[in-house]
C-alpha cells in the first residue's frame, strides 16, 4: 500500500514538473514572440504550443498586431499619397498644428512667400514673416472658422495678388491645426486691368470721330448746308471721321478673331517679291504724296519664305504703312536679314523714330507714343498689336528698335 503510494505520488511529481516545464518552455516561447513583434519584426510567427491557453492568446496577438501592421502601412501610403497632392500643387499649401508648429509647407508656398529655409516643425511665428497670413492664422484658431482676405507680397520686380484662406482643422468637438492656401490671382488682377482699358480706349476712340460726326452734321443742319463752300469742307470732315470709325472697328473685329483663334495661318512656300510688290502697290500713292521711297533690300539667291500669304501681307501692309505715316523725309525698306542665326524680315523707316521708354509697350493696343499725331493722321492704335499677334500666329517673335529723330525698324523673327 505504501509502495502504490508512493508510486502514484512519484507519478503526480514527474507529470507537474513536466507541466511546469512545458508552461515554462511556452512562457519562453511567448515571451520571444512578444519581443520579436515589439521589435517590428514583420516575420515575427508563433509555432504551436505546448500551451494550449498561450497558444490561443499568441494566435490572437500576432493576428492583432498583422491587422494593425495593414492599416499602418495603409495610412502610411494615404499620407505619403496625401502629401505628394499638396507638394505639387501650384497654389502654396500651409499646414499647422494647434500649438503653432508647421506640419507641412509645400513649395509653393515657400515661392510665393519667397521662404528659403526648410520650416517644417518650426513655429509659424518663427518662420512666417508675414503678417497678413499670420492675422488669417490667428483669427481661425481664436473663431473656429474659415477666414479669407486677398493680400499683397511686395517684390522688386513686380506685386503679387494672392487670394489667402485659412481653414480649421477639426478633430471631434475640437480643432487641431489650420490649412492656409495661397491662391495667385496676379494675372486675374493685370487682365482686369487690362479690360478697364480696353474698354476705356475703346469708348473713347470710338467717341471722338462720332462726336466729330455729330457735331459736323448739327453745323449742316443749322444752316451751313447752304454755305456750299463750307458744307463740302464740313461733309468731307464726316467722311474722314466715319472712315477712321470704320477702320477702328475693322481693326478691333481683326484683332479679336486673331484672338479667338478664328484666323488660321496656313503657311506654304511665299515669294517674297511678289508680297513685297504687291504691299508697295498699294501704298504707293501714299508714299509718292510724300515724296518718299519705298524699296526692297533681300539677299541674293532669296526667294521664298515659310508663311501664310495674306496674313503677311496683312502684317507688311500695316508695318509699311505705319512707316509712311511717321516718315517725312526719306522712305521705307524692307528686306530679310540674319540676327543670332536666325533669319528676320525687317520693316525700316527714316522717320521720328521713338524714344527708348517707349519702345518695350509698342505692341499694346491703343498704345500711342504721339496720341494727337497718330489721330490726326488716321491711326487707331491697333496696326502693331495686330502684326504682333500674326506674328506670335506664325511661331515669330517681334523685335522693335528706334532711334529719335532717325527712325524705326520692326524685326520679325523667323524661329526655326
Amino acid at each position: 500500500m505504501d509502495t502504490f503510494i508512493i508510486i502514484v505520488l512519484s507519478i503526480v511529481i514527474i507529470a507537474l514538473i513536466l507541466y511546469i516545464i512545458r508552461t515554462a518552455l511556452a512562457i519562453r516561447e511567448f515571451g520571444s514572440l512578444l519581443k520579436e513583434l515589439s521589435s517590428g519584426n514583420p516575420e515575427a510567427r508563433s509555432y504551436k504550443m505546448a500551451n494550449a491557453t498561450l497558444d490561443r492568446i499568441a494566435l490572437d496577438i500576432v493576428s492583432i498586431m498583422d491587422l494593425t501592421r495593414e492599416r499602418r502601412d495603409f495610412a502610411e501610403q494615404e499620407r505619403q499619397r496625401l502629401e505628394a497632392i499638396l507638394r505639387g500643387m501650384s497654389d502654396g499649401v500651409l499646414m499647422v498644428d494647434i500649438r503653432g508648429r508647421v506640419v507641412l509647407a509645400n513649395r509653393a508656398f515657400k515661392k510665393l512667400l519667397r521662404i528659403n529655409e526648410d520650416i517644417e516643425k518650426k513655429q509659424i511665428m518663427e518662420v512666417l514673416r508675414n503678417a497678413e497670413v499670420l492675422d488669417l492664422f490667428n483669427r481661425t484658431m481664436d473663431t473656429w472658422d474659415i477666414a479669407v482676405a486677398e493680400i499683397t507680397v511686395s517684390r522688386v520686380d513686380k506685386d503679387l495678388y494672392l487670394i489667402a484662406t485659412a481653414v480649421p482643422i477639426y478633430s471631434g468637438d475640437s480643432v487641431s491645426g489650420t490649412v492656409i492656401t495661397l491662391h495667385d490671382i496676379t494675372r486675374l488682377k493685370l487682365l482686369e486691368e487690362m479690360r478697364k482699358d480696353f474698354v476705356a480706349n475703346v469708348s473713347h476712340e470710338i467717341k471722338t470721330p462720332i462726336t466729330a460726326i455729330k457735331g459736323f452734321a448739327e453745323t449742316l443742319l443749322d444752316g451751313a448746308i447752304d454755305d456750299k463752300e463750307n458744307a463740302t469742307r464740313f461733309l468731307s470732315m464726316i467722311k474722314n471721321h466715319s472712315e477712321r470709325l470704320n477702320s477702328l472697328v475693322d481693326d478691333l473685329l481683326t484683332l479679336s478673331r486673331i484672338e479667338l483663334g478664328d484666323i488660321s495661318v496656313n503657311k506654304s512656300e511665299v515669294k517674297l517679291d511678289d508680297v513685297v510688290e504687291t504691299v508697295f502697290a498699294m501704298l504707293k500713292d501714299k508714299a509718292d504724296k510724300k515724296e518718299l521711297y519705298l524699296k526692297k533690300a533681300f539677299p541674293e539667291g532669296v526667294a521664298f519664305i515659310s508663311a501664310d500669304r495674306d496674313r503677311l501681307v496683312q502684317i507688311l501692309l500695316n508695318l509699311v504703312d505705319n512707316g509712311i505715316k511717321f516718315t517725312e523725309k526719306g522712305g521705307v525698306t524692307v528686306g530679310l536679314e540674319m540676327t543670332d542665326d536666325a533669319p528676320a524680315l525687317f520693316v525700316e523707316d527714316t522717320g521720328v523714330g521713338v524714344p527708348p521708354s517707349h519702345v518695350l509697350r509698342l505692341g499694346e493696343r491703343f498704345y500711342r507714343v504721339d496720341r494727337a499725331r497718330s489721330r490726326e493722321m488716321g491711326g487707331t492704335g491697333l496696326g502693331l498689336a495686330i502684326v504682333k499677334h500674326l506674328a506670335k500666329a506664325h511661331d515669330w517673335e517681334m523685335a522693335v528698335a528706334s532711334t529719335p529723330g532717325k527712325g524705326t525698324k520692326v524685326r520679325l523673327i523667323i524661329m526655326k
